[in-house]
């Protein structure tokens, strides 16, 4: 999969090819865009103490449930 890493503190996003989580993740999604959070740029500027780099910043996404363990019912609410 292919993700943004930050590899250390202030320095520039790079373009990975990254290894699939693995049968533990719960679902596989794919991402159509992805958003920063107010707190993203203060990891990318070293203002935020205690991150563990490489880090993929970004968590505000859309995308299509790929597969899960268990889908919901068809037009119920997913989370």
């Amino acid at each position: 999969m292919r993700a943004m890493v930050l590899s250390a503190p202030e320095t520039s996003l790079q373009k990975r090819e990254c290894a699939h989580p693995g049968p533990g993740a719960k679902i596989r999604v794919n991402i159509s865009a992805c958003g920063v959070c107010r707190n993203d740029p203060h990891i990318v500027d070293a203002k935020l103490p205690n991150i563990r780099y490489p880090f993929v910043p970004g968590h505000e996404i859309v995308g299509r449930v790929e597969c899960a363990a268990v889908l919901p019912p068809e037009g119920s609410a997913r989370a």
